[in-house]
C-alpha cells in the first residue's frame, strides 16, 4: 500500500511551519490534514529522517529514512540517550519498505509500541546504530526536543 501522507514529508520537514503547512515543536515537525491523518518527523544532523505515519486507518508506522540503507540482515540497534532499549533483526523488527518518497526501514509495530513510543517522550536524543551495505558501522541520531509536544499535538488532533 504506497503511503500517500508520505508525499507532505520532505515538504513537511524542510519548509518553515506555518498554520496551513506543518507545526513545528522544538526539533519536531507534525503535518496533519483530516483525511489523511498526521506525520510527524525529525531529521538528523546528515539528512536522514525519522517519522512517525499516522494515517486516519489506524495503520500506525514508524519510518527511517537513511542516507545509507541498512546491510540485507544486518540488526539495528536503538538507544535512547546512550542506554540501548531494543535490537532489532529483520525477521522480527525492522524491514524494508518502498514509500512515495523512497526506501526506508519500517520498525516493527509492537516494538514501537511496547518500547519507544513512550520512553521517547521522556528523552533528549535517540540513535541507530548498524552495519551499511558497505559493512561499515553507522550511527545516526535524532533529537528528541519536541518530540512530547508533536506527539501531544497529533493525539489532540
Amino acid at each position: 500500500m504506497p503511503f500517500r501522507i508520505l508525499a507532505f514529508l520532505p515538504l513537511m520537514l524542510t519548509t518553515s511551519a506555518t498554520a496551513q503547512e506543518a507545526v513545528k515543536f522544538g526539533d519536531w515537525r507534525a503535518f496533519c490534514a483530516p483525511m489523511a491523518g498526521c506525520v510527524l518527523g525529525v531529521k538528523s544532523a546528515d539528512g536522514d529522517t525519522l517519522a512517525f505515519v499516522e494515517p486516519p486507518s489506524g495503520d500506525d508506522r514508524l519510518l527511517v529514512f537513511l542516507r545509507e540503507p541498512v546491510r540485507n540482515g544486518a540488526a539495528i540497534e536503538i538507544s535512547l540517550d546512550g542506554r540501548v532499549v531494543v535490537t532489532l533483526g529483520p525477521a522480527d523488527g525492522w524491514r524494508r519498505v518502498e514509500s512515495t518518497v523512497g526506501s526506508a526501514i519500517q520498525v516493527a509495530p509492537s516494538v514501537v509500541t511496547d518500547g519507544l513510543w513512550k520512553p521517547m517522550q521522556r528523552r533528549n536524543r535517540i540513535v541507530l546504530t548498524y552495519l551499511t551495505e558497505q559493512g561499515n558501522e553507522r550511527q545516526v541520531g535524532f533529537s528528541l526536543n519536541g518530540y512530547a509536544d508533536t506527539r501531544g499535538y497529533a493525539d489532540d488532533g
